[in-house]
């Protein structure tokens, strides 16, 4: 995907957090490698760092040292994105209008 928006941005890397982050809290690389099998794409440092931040401010993850996971609130924006879909980037679609709508 070239030129993303800032929610498509922050939606991918959302995703690839929570996919990542599953079984246990994950770190950067982590979230990286996941992000690249979504999008076939590496995230720069800059996108990452926005977007987690981001999501951080938004209670939506929360950072445990140097390791990521949802919290409460992103679980739950999590499962509403994959409530009627299992397919990746319908999934991630759905999460880009959800982050779209906690935009001011």
């Amino acid at each position: 995907m070239d030129l993303m928006n800032e929610e498509q941005i922050t939606s991918w890397i959302f995703l690839a957090l929570a996919l990542a982050s599953q079984t246990k809290p994950t770190d950067i690389n982590g979230i990286s490698m996941v992000a690249d099998g979504i999008n076939h794409a590496v995230p720069t440092q800059e996108q990452l760092q926005a977007s987690i931040s981001w999501l951080t401010n938004h209670d939506l993850i929360e950072k445990a040292g140097n390791k990521f996971k949802l919290t409460e609130k992103g679980k739950l924006l999590s499962e509403r994105a994959s409530n009627e879909t299992n397919i990746l980037l319908a999934v991630w679609k759905n999460l880009e209008l959800e982050i779209k709508n906690l935009l001011p």
